[in-house]
């Protein structure tokens, strides 16, 4: 884990696209993931604690020539975000397959008004496989695109590998600057 201002300024220089189309209003959390997530025969939505939303999905990959093809394994992570400090404004996390990150998050989850420690769960993660866990406390709600030089960010160094279905539990930290 790693919460150097190098770090910060590498991820604010590249900036985080895709965390924008976390937003939501009225408290509420939203999550997603730009691949797909569950088992090979489910898809629907479910509902957390606290009201959190998370949609499933089915995939199966198919082999070269467009016939047989193994199912595409799908893990989860439980990301805890811990802060300490008296700013305020909308938590995201997220899970990105390189860093610095390129693009739309794998998967994320947004938090409105988040009460720390938070937990939230990224769902769809292909297995086995490496990622960045990132967390953004977005102060002021005014930049959700992409963090700001006013906001925390957290980010596991190095990747954190998800091997199965239910991966590992994930502590991240935000400070203050």
């Amino acid at each position: 884990m790693i919460h150097s201002q190098s770090v910060l300024g590498l991820v604010l220089a590249v900036g985080f696209s895709g965390l924008g189309v976390v937003g939501c209003g009225g408290g509420e959390s939203t999550t997603g993931t730009t691949g797909t997530t569950a088992t090979a025969s489910s898809s629907g939505a479910t509902t957390g604690a606290g009201g959190e939303m998370g949609t499933s999905t089915s995939s199966s990959s198919s082999g070269a020539g467009g016939s047989g093809g193994a199912a595409v394994q799908l893990g989860d992570v439980d990301v805890t975000v811990s802060y300490t400090g008296t700013k305020t404004g909308t938590l995201s996390i997220a899970a990105v397959s390189m860093f610095p990150p390129m693009g739309p998050p794998v998967a994320f989850q947004s938090f409105k008004m988040p009460v720390f420690p938070q937990t939230g769960t990224l769902i769809g993660l292909e297995v086995p496989k490496d990622y960045y866990l990132v967390a953004v406390l977005d102060i002021g709600n005014n930049n959700p695109q992409s963090p700001g030089p006013e906001d925390l960010v957290a980010i596991t160094m190095p990747a954190v590998k998800v091997t199965t279905d239910k991966g590992p539990a994930v502590q991240l930290t935000l400070v203050d600057k």
